[in-house]
């Protein structure tokens, strides 16, 4: 059998691409595409090297365990070591899970004899179409079945918020981590315009003017604003305004947090307009 470089490339490309964006959807990461295709290419560029060298058994076991951590290193910004080790260990669940369908369809059918593997890494000799069709069709299945999973846990992930009095539909977000920097309290995400606020306030906070805080923290003192350090859905690193509602309760059991002030749409369909903090994760 030739073997062709380009081709062995490409496709080990293209599945660690899509090894990562399940990763991506399972872990709750945002998907960054030019760090994504980072991430791939060098998985890719390393398993055409481990494809053509022959390595003892040992050396080959450490290099199977850092390419994946290397990959998933560059494919999305590192947050702290305890999320980086889940989200690893839930990479090397889809490689699992990928690995096994396709090693399925190649004992089942003609293509099995059509493919070749060095120290782990596979080359296949079928046509374009079919390498796409497989690889896409995995993971359309996949996305599929968590597509269904999610929307089931979500039904049990909304909460009843109530913040001074105005009631709100609240999502359990695990993946929302903001803490206020000073006194470490988490931070519920709330749309800017689904409380009835000063509208000095919402001006503010619709043109984005962090300029305007000591005036509207001399006009509302009750409010107690400050701005929060916030990641918005670009990777955007911006400041937005935060306040500590006098009174808060979720499900009728009254908790202490800050409120954060979003200008992002929360929910496409606006099932909930508010983000509540993973600490609240037993509710």
């Amino acid at each position: 059998m030739v073997i062709y470089i380009d081709i062995l490339f490409f496709t080990n490309f293209l599945m660690d691409a899509l090894l990562l964006a399940t990763t991506a959807i399972l872990a709750d990461r945002k998907a960054i595409p030019w760090r994504m295709a980072l991430g791939a290419g060098a998985a890719a560029l390393f398993g055409c090297l481990l494809f053509f060298i022959k390595v003892h058994w040992f050396p080959l076991l450490l290099l199977k365990a850092a390419i994946p951590a290397l990959s998933l290193f560059l494919s999305f910004p590192f947050e702290n070591f305890i999320t980086y080790f889940k989200t690893l260990l839930l990479y090397l669940g889809v490689h699992l899970l990928f690995g096994g369908g396709m090693y399925g369809f190649y004992a089942f059918t003609d293509a099995g004899s059509k493919m070749r593997q060095a120290n782990g890494v596979y080359y296949m000799e079928i046509p374009l179409w079919l390498l796409l069709l497989m690889a896409f069709g995995f993971y359309g299945l996949s996305r599929l079945f968590f597509f269904f999973l999610d929307r089931r846990k979500e039904k049990n992930f909304l909460h009843t918020l109530t913040i001074d009095g105005t009631s709100l539909s609240a999502l359990l977000d695990t993946g929302n981590a903001l803490y206020d920097p000073l006194n470490l309290k988490p931070v519920i995400l709330c749309q800017w315009d689904a409380l009835p606020l000063p509208e000095a306030l919402l001006q503010a906070v619709l043109h984005q003017d962090a300029s305007a805080l000591p005036t509207l923290c001399e006009k509302y003192p009750h409010l107690h604003l400050q701005l929060l350090p916030y990641t918005d859905i670009s990777g955007r690193r911006i400041l937005i305004y935060g306040f500590r509602p006098q009174e808060l309760t979720i499900d009728g059991t009254p908790h202490r947090a800050l409120v954060g002030l979003t200008l992002q749409p929360l929910s496409p369909d606006n099932r909930f307009q508010a983000l509540l903090h993973r600490d609240w994760s037993h509710l």
